[in-house]
């Protein structure tokens, strides 16, 4: 009898852990379409056994089987592109690091799921609203070390830069006439170059500052600036106002020997903050150069003619896109044609992720299982890259889990076989007590 009764809990409990394994297929073909859904399965044990005779090891006599553990597989998903810069896969280990709420506190969660946007007060967060962990960025675009919400203020604006740098490298041709001075009043006939560079004072406003080369002699040019008097104090608008930058002088091989510029070169813009701004024009052979790789002085050309300009200034920009790249670094695109990082999403990695803790929404919690979390940067520390505009999918393999599915249903069905014999049993030596 006390076999018999014993054969009974024992299929009660194949029952119960087939029931279990058919719970857990179940929810991971539920989520076979939810984004970073890690499958899961269903570790079963024997209980302890107890000896019907003999000595210990022999003729023992199982108890049954439980549930060990349900173990998530954090194994890589494939991606799905979706063309939305804030969503974000993880190639490799590692999880985005969220602050919201869940089992009725506020702490740090753990996702694969990086579906996520900002809100309408510049927080980037996930569709539950909980908010994303990173680094912010100073207005000069440097990353700080504290981990905090992101944040990037919506319609955000880029402050202008002055223009403290003019780059000019050009050919001047050496059998252009002599026709200096330069008459700033008479620039078409005193001048055989000319280059035009849009510069920019304090406030973000454009000036434009045209550049003209006059040669005065054999191998020497003199270069002035003139910009319109409505840009500069004391001005009148249509008015031209001379900027002497000074003189170039070439060798008989055509290479810039001295630069003699009288950097650097105040202006005064009308409304703003003056600025100095340095003009460069080449690697003068005085300055230690090789006179080679700037400005040179060379013939066989149609006209003398700059071949590279460009300044440091900018004006204002309105954020106009976002980019993120493999180190989570989150990259702005402003109107003026500027970039600038505005933050860094980070990361976490964990001892042994499979002692996270579920607690919905397809976040985790740490636990003592898993370790605490060890957070930084994507690329670093073991942890994967992030790839912009895709989304992780579920790890669920629906094949596999249909047979998992009939492999817990056959084992259901003969544990109830089983429970069926022992009932028969019972109920025959029911009929002999009668």
């Amino acid at each position: 009898m006390p076999g018999l009764l014993g054969s009974l809990f024992i299929g009660q409990g194949g029952l119960n852990t087939s029931g279990i394994g058919v719970s857990v297929v179940g929810d991971n073909i539920a989520n076979s379409n939810t984004t970073g859904f890690k499958t899961a399965r269903a570790h079963f044990e024997d209980l302890l056994s107890e000896f019907i005779v003999g000595a210990a090891g022999a003729n023992q006599l199982g108890r049954g089987v439980t549930l060990q553990r349900i173990e998530k597989m954090f194994g890589q998903g494939s991606f799905q592109s979706t063309g939305v810069p804030t969503d974000l896969g993880i190639s490799g280990n590692g999880f985005f690091v969220l602050n919201g709420t869940a089992v009725g506190k506020s702490q740090d969660l753990y996702t694969r799921n990086g579906a996520f946007r900002f809100d309408n007060k510049g927080f980037l967060v996930n569709q539950a609203g909980y908010r994303v962990q990173g680094h912010n960025a100073s207005e000069a675009g440097e990353l700080d070390s504290i981990v905090e919400d992101i944040e990037i203020s919506p319609g955000k604006l880029l402050q202008p830069n002055p223009t403290s740098d003019i780059t000019i490298f050009a050919n001047m041709r050496p059998d252009d006439p002599l026709v200096g001075p330069f008459d700033v009043n008479d620039v078409d006939a005193t001048s055989t170059f000319r280059t035009t560079v849009v510069t920019y004072d304090g406030l973000g406003n454009p000036h434009e500052l045209t550049v003209f080369g006059t040669r005065t002699g054999d191998n020497e040019w003199e270069m002035n600036g003139v910009v319109d008097g409505g840009d500069v104090a004391g001005g009148v608008a249509e008015q031209p106002v001379l900027v002497p930058l000074g003189t170039l002088v070439f060798n008989a091989n055509g290479e810039l020997e001295q630069e003699n510029i009288a950097n650097p070169v105040n202006m005064a813009w009308a409304g703003a903050e003056p600025a100095d701004i340095s003009f460069d024009f080449g690697d003068a052979i005085a300055d230690g150069g090789t006179g080679r790789a700037g400005s040179s002085q060379w013939n066989e050309t149609t006209k003398s003619v700059a071949h590279y300009q460009s300044q440091d200034g900018y004006g204002t920009g309105e954020l106009d896109g976002l980019a993120i790249d493999d180190r989570g670094q989150i990259i702005g695109a402003f109107t003026n044609g500027r970039q600038q990082v505005l933050g860094q999403v980070i990361m976490s990695k964990f001892a042994d992720v499979t002692g996270l803790a579920m607690v919905g929404g397809n976040n985790f919690v740490a636990t003592s299982a898993s370790g605490e979390a060890i957070v930084g940067t994507a690329r670093s520390g073991g942890r994967g890259a992030i790839v912009a505009s895709t989304l992780e999918l579920s790890t669920t393999e629906l094949s596999g889990q249909f047979i998992d599915l009939i492999t817990y249903q056959r084992a259901f069905q003969a544990n109830s076989r089983t429970i069926q014999t022992a009932d028969g049993l019972l109920q025959e030596i029911f009929q002999i007590l009668r």
